[in-house]
């Protein structure tokens, strides 16, 4: 028996309809004589007293009536209607307190419908797609308490976060397809999802949607909520398998706001005991070490490989002997890394097998580090971009947006690290007399640095703080989202640049860095010490700015110059002295 059916006798006066509930009917405009009759008459049946009383779960109810009562089959235009109504009793009851909290939108394990948001400007915007799948949120099914909170979580963000409709159209499908999976494979907890729960979350979609393109308009629903869920949580949830170091608020002597590293995973790591104590390993260094994120990104990077490593073959990593960690070390060696990138990788697994030692869950490291160190021979590179390459970009940097052309003079004129490009706000640039000067935080050094510029480079970036709008405090190079800009894509930017413009006949492969080693090799070559090139590009020591000057053949030759056109020192001058002394007879 319909439900309808059963509210209607269970109703104390099927018949009557209150003269309150045909007020409240009558004082709603929207509605046409058709569809007022047409509801004043199942509302009669049922006995609601009030357009309060009016909920989700009595529309379907209504349009079950519809079908089966009434012979409707287009019921859009009655359901419009009753939506209507429901819609202008939420208006009237957020005028009030009491009201309001009536209206709340709360899961409750109940069925929620976005047009009936206690926020009707948001639910207007779902006003021509009210009969989407993904307005009905039935909190009601059988599933775990903490995913269905987390689906809420998420639900609201997307609400408030993505306002164009076809955006926001994909999220809320992705978003009740994770739901549905997670009902149905029993998920207790989004947050725990491993790499192959995510595998089956997009076979799901793909046998659900059965298009590829449909399934990658979805799928970024589930990193959505990962990411919402651990970003909004009370407190950190360190067992969570995805971490957001947005969440953690390091301070930001260890952060560089230009990186792209912006998560570390461990659902990749099969074996649970492994995804733990890389888990323990992290939370240590994010909460007690002192050291950079990327020092840590390092670490985390290796030790990760390895666990994955481990957890292939069903190996407690606690349990590692000497062979495995020899067997290990030596695929290590087939990568075909730097003696020095070797060692680095080397270290940190060292470092993740001590802290193992001191956390009790074993004896002792199962290598000694020395016994695989390679060593270093120091090798310079001559890495310094040749005058040709420059003039020909220069000549084609119209041909780039005005933020990448701006980006790309710091490296030529200054030598700067991409990352203190990316970092640099809108007070950085200063008139003091006649001189230009430009203010810079250098994250690998923690400290700032003052240097001269260009006449020319000041006011070019005079122009564009003007024309962009930019504040003191503001980064002068934005990502998509007001942070400051990613090195990462800019590097990929500016190679794609140099590849469609045939830089160098298209052989020209761009790396930032080699900019540095530029503009200290131009100083040095025109007569700056070694000391005045270790300030300028901002170096503790000297040893490491010798490392930046590259092959410098016109100061050689300059010197050479100078030095056999002092008096004495000519080969000539020497040639005489032999000639005129005692064995030159």
């Amino acid at each position: 028996m319909p439900a309808w059916v059963q509210r209607i006798e269970r109703a104390e006066e099927p018949r009557i309809l209150s003269i309150q509930l045909c007020m409240e009917l009558d004082a709603c405009t929207e509605l046409d004589s058709v569809g007022r009759n047409k509801l004043k008459e199942f509302l009669r049946q049922t006995g609601i007293r009030s357009i309060h009383e009016m909920d989700y779960l009595l529309r379907r109810e209504y349009e079950n009536y519809l079908i089966h009562n009434q012979r409707i089959q287009q019921t859009k235009r009655y359901l419009l209607a009753y939506d209507r109504v429901k819609q202008y009793a939420i208006r009237k009851q957020m005028e009030t307190l009491t009201g309001r909290y009536q209206c709340r939108w709360e899961m409750n394990n109940t069925v929620l419908f976005i047009p009936y948001h206690p926020n009707q400007a948001l639910a207007m915007e779902f006003d021509s797609v009210r009969h989407q799948n993904n307005m009905v949120w039935d909190f009601s099914k059988a599933a775990s308490q903490t995913v269905k909170q987390q689906i809420f979580t998420t639900l609201n963000a997307m609400l408030e976060d993505f306002k164009e409709k076809r955006s926001r159209e994909h999220k809320l499908s992705g978003l009740q397809a994770l739901y549905e999976f997670c009902i149905a494979e029993r998920i207790e907890d989004i947050e725990l999802l491993d790499a192959e729960q995510v595998r089956r979350f997009e076979r799901y979609l793909e046998e659900q949607t059965n298009s590829k393109s449909r399934k990658a308009q979805l799928l970024p629903s589930l990193n959505f909520c990962i990411k919402t869920v651990f970003l909004q949580s009370a407190e950190i949830n360190w067992d969570a398998n995805v971490w957001y170091l947005e969440r953690l608020h390091l301070p930001q002597n260890r952060v560089n706001p230009s990186g792209s590293f912006e998560k570390v995973t461990f659902g990749e790591i099969a074996l649970p005991c492994n995804r733990q104590y890389l888990k323990d390993y992290m939370k240590y260094q994010f909460g007690i070490s002192s050291q950079s994120i990327g020092t840590i990104r390092i670490k985390y990077n290796e030790v990760h490989t390895m666990l994955m490593w481990f957890s292939e073959y069903g190996e407690d990593v606690s349990k590692c002997t000497s062979e495995m960690a020899d067997e290990y070390i030596r695929t290590l060696e087939e990568r075909g890394v730097t003696a020095k990138t070797f060692n680095e990788y080397l270290a940190a697994l060292h470092h993740f097998f001590s802290f193992l030692v001191v956390m009790g869950h074993r004896k002792r490291v199962p290598f000694r580090m020395e016994y695989y160190q390679k060593k270093v021979i120091p090798k310079h590179l001559n890495r310094s971009v040749s005058p040709d390459v420059c003039m020909e970009i220069l000549e084609k940097l119209p041909l780039l947006p005005e933020h990448l052309r701006c980006m790309y003079l710091h490296l030529w004129c200054l030598g700067l690290r991409i990352s203190e490009v990316c970092m640099l706000k809108g007070d950085a640039y200063e008139i003091n007399g006649q001189d230009a000067w430009i203010k810079i935080y250098q994250t690998k050094m923690k400290t700032y640095k003052r240097i001269p510029i260009a006449e020319g480079l000041y006011k070019i970036m005079q122009v564009y703080i003007r024309r962009n709008e930019i504040g003191p405090d503001e980064y002068l190079f934005k990502n998509k989202n007001g942070g400051a800009y990613y090195t990462a894509t800019f590097r990929y930017q500016m190679k794609k640049f140099c590849q469609e413009n045939v830089i160098e006949d298209g052989d020209y492969l761009f790396q930032s860095h080699d900019y540095r080693h530029t503009v200290a090799t131009m100083l040095y070559d025109n007569g700056v010490s070694l000391q005045g090139v270790r300030d300028y590009l901002g170096h503790n020591y000297e040893e490491m700015t010798e490392q930046y000057i590259d092959y410098t053949p016109r100061r050689i030759a300059r010197e050479s110059d100078e030095f056999f056109s002092t008096p004495g020192n000519s080969l000539t001058a020497g040639l005489q002295r032999k000639k005129g002394g005692r064995h030159g007879r």
